[in-house]
Formats: structure tokens, C-alpha cells, sequence
């Protein structure tokens, strides 16, 4: 059987077989066309899921008819340091033992002197005058105890007094306002006395008092008193004024007494 007999053979028989029943072209368009349609059906579908997802992870509150909205309360302001309650807490406060305030006294006072020759103007003469322990009453509405130094500077005749008192109210203890306390001031010590404050973190408050007062003989003097209410309860009070008798100039400034009051050494 040569080539062209079985070409022959082989068209006839393909020409003898029965019709498809159906158009190729067509099915496999058809396909194409089931495959685009799946196609988009599974990308909305996923649209539908992130946007599910971004409502739950993103909720729009709507506000409910005939409720109304509550305006966000703004935080309570901190009162001028002049007003804040002093000391801190229920009126209780830790007491040092008459021992440890005995022994502690000596070791304030030389820390004092210690310090103040850094502070006044090369070769001030600084003494000592007076150092006293015990319970003390004044102006305060609670009396206390603790320890009262007095420094004489400058010439022997002359010169300015330096006192520093380191003090903790007894129990119970009143609690006030400095601006109380300055008040009473303007009246017991003289009418000319000012007052400004200073807050020191969230419970201190660092209270500077000038006045000018008439002593025993007449003289016209200038003072500074600058009173550290510390968080802890206790107090330093630093206060400078002229000798008796003799007007002068003050060596240290309000802000350098309070730089002396804030020492941390001067503590039980």
C-alpha cells in the first residue's frame, strides 16, 4: 500500500464520521465567558469581605435621636500656689524623735556654714549667734518643733542677721493657705509686707515675704523672709534683716534665700 492509497483511506473515513451536535467556537467561548463570570463573582466577593472588615475595625457611631451628647469635662485647673492646702495629707505627719533632732541640730548648722561663705560676697565674716532645739510656738497655726540658727554677718558692730529654722508642725496639725498665713503677716509683723508663691511639684510651695519695719530705735529696715513648705511636711524658714539700729543694703537677693531654703541639707 503506497502513501497516496492510505491519504485517500484516511479522508474518507474522517468524511464518514457522524456530526459533533455542537460548534467548537462555541463551547469553548461559552467556557471563557463561565470563567470571566466566576472571576468577577469571587472579586466581589472579596469586596464584600474587606468591607466587612473595615466595618468592624472601623465602627461610625451614630448619634441615638433624642439623646443628648455629653460635652467632655475639661481637667480640673490646679489652684495658684497661694491657695494649695499645706502640709499635704489628713493632718498627721511623721515626728522626729527629741534625740535625732538633738543630734541633728549641730550637723544643720555646720552644713549652713559650710554653705553660706559660697553664696556671700569673698571674705564676708559669717558667725555663729545662736543655735537652739526645742518646741516653738508663732504666727503658724500649729506650733512646732525643731531647730533655730542665727548667723551674725559682716562687721562686729554692724553687719545683718541671718536666722534659719528647720521645723516640723506637731500633731494634730491645722492645715492653711500661705496666703493665710501672709495675712496674718500684714498684721502682727507690719501692713507693708508682700507676698508671692511659687509651687514646687505637686504638693511644695516656696512662700517669699518682703516688709519694711521700724525697730526699737528708730531705723527704717528692709527683710526678706523666704519659707520652703516641703511635700514631706516639713518647713525652712530663712529670713534676713539688718542690725538693730543700722540700715544697710541685704547681701544675698529673695532668690538666693530661696536657693538656701530648698538645700537638701537642711533636714532630719
Amino acid at each position: 500500500m503506497d502513501e497516496q492509497m492510505l491519504a485517500r483511506e484516511f479522508i474518507a473515513a474522517v468524511r464518514a464520521e457522524p456530526p459533533l451536535g455542537f460548534d467548537p467556537d462555541e463551547v469553548v467561548t461559552r467556557v471563557a465567558r463561565r470563567r470571566h463570570r466566576r472571576r468577577t463573582i469571587l472579586l466581589a466577593c472579596a469586596g464584600v469581605v474587606i468591607a466587612a472588615a473595615a466595618a468592624v475595625a472601623i465602627p461610625v457611631t451614630r448619634p441615638v435621636p433624642g439623646v443628648p451628647v455629653q460635652p467632655a469635662v475639661p481637667p480640673r485647673p490646679s489652684p495658684p500656689a497661694g491657695e494649695r492646702w499645706w502640709p499635704p495629707g489628713t493632718g498627721e505627719l511623721p515626728q522626729p524623735t527629741d534625740a535625732r533632732i538633738g543630734a541633728r541640730a549641730p550637723q544643720i548648722a555646720e552644713h549652713l556654714e559650710a554653705v553660706l561663705p559660697e553664696m556671700l560676697p569673698p571674705g564676708e565674716p559669717i558667725r555663729r549667734d545662736s543655735l537652739t532645739t526645742g518646741h516653738f510656738g508663732g504666727i503658724m497655726p500649729t506650733s512646732q518643733r525643731g531647730v533655730g540658727i542665727t548667723e551674725h554677718g559682716g562687721p562686729e558692730d554692724t553687719g545683718y542677721y541671718l536666722a534659719v529654722d528647720v521645723y516640723v508642725p506637731t500633731n494634730p496639725v491645722k492645715r492653711f493657705q500661705p496666703r493665710q498665713l501672709c495675712a496674718v503677716m500684714k498684721t502682727q509683723i507690719s501692713p507693708s509686707t508682700t507676698c508671692r508663691y511659687t509651687a514646687v511639684g505637686t504638693s511644695g510651695i516656696l512662700m517669699t515675704s518682703e516688709a519694711d519695719t521700724t525697730d526699737r530705735e528708730g531705723t527704717l529696715q528692709h527683710s526678706i523672709t523666704v519659707t520652703d513648705f516641703r511635700a514631706d511636711g516639713s518647713y525652712v524658714v530663712v529670713h534676713l534683716g539688718g542690725t538693730i539700729g543700722v540700715t544697710g543694703p541685704l547681701p544675698l537677693t529673695a532668690e538666693e534665700l530661696a536657693t538656701l531654703a530648698q538645700d537638701p541639707g537642711l533636714n532630719f
